[in-house]
């Protein structure tokens, strides 16, 4: 009986040497950029950030490829920054805040109103360099005002393989 106990904790220790730490990829939805700057559009950044927050999480309800920031804390660091997605300096400021939340790939996009469309970005960026990712964007994609949020599923779906990149 000792010997047993004895092994399994010594195989368990070697493993754990032995074994290297994974580190996951811890990853923020920010409010998506009201370009348009009307005003009674703005609920439409949360909206978009949260539903597609929400989505990516779906793809991965284990978070076993990477680690999505719970959103009440992403809601305390912006309002410790006071960050405003409608604020000009927001692009610059929110970098202090990915930092605290101690973010490894950002989330971000925007939308235009144009016409009687809409047109939505979001990319995946990579906190290291503040360089969305190349290869996976969610880039001009339309639809019309009432059917904005239909577009979520497209833009979870081209940005997702960003998310299972390994970092640099």
């Amino acid at each position: 009986m000792n010997k047993t106990i004895w092994w399994t904790l010594l195989a368990g220790i070697t493993a754990g040497f032995l074994l290297p730490a994974v580190a996951q990829t811890r990853v923020v939805v920010l409010p998506f950029r009201n370009m348009d700057g009307e005003v009674s559009l703005n609920v439409w950044s949360f909206d978009l950030a949260d539903s597609l927050r929400r989505m990516l999480v779906n793809t991965d309800p284990a978070q076993t490829a990477f680690v999505m920031i719970p959103q009440d804390s992403v809601d305390l660091v912006t309002s410790e920054f006071n960050l405003d997605p409608t604020n000009v300096q927001f692009e610059s400021d929110v970098w202090r805040a990915v930092a605290k939340l101690k973010a490894d790939k950002v989330v971000q996009g925007n939308f235009f109103r144009r016409g009687g469309r809409v047109l939505m970005n979001a990319y995946v960026y990579d906190v290291e360099f503040k360089m969305a990712d190349p290869e996976y964007q969610a880039k001009n994609l339309y639809k019309t005002p009432e059917t904005v949020l239909d577009v979520v599923p497209d833009m979870a779906k081209k940005l997702y393989p960003a998310l299972l990149k390994p970092l640099p």
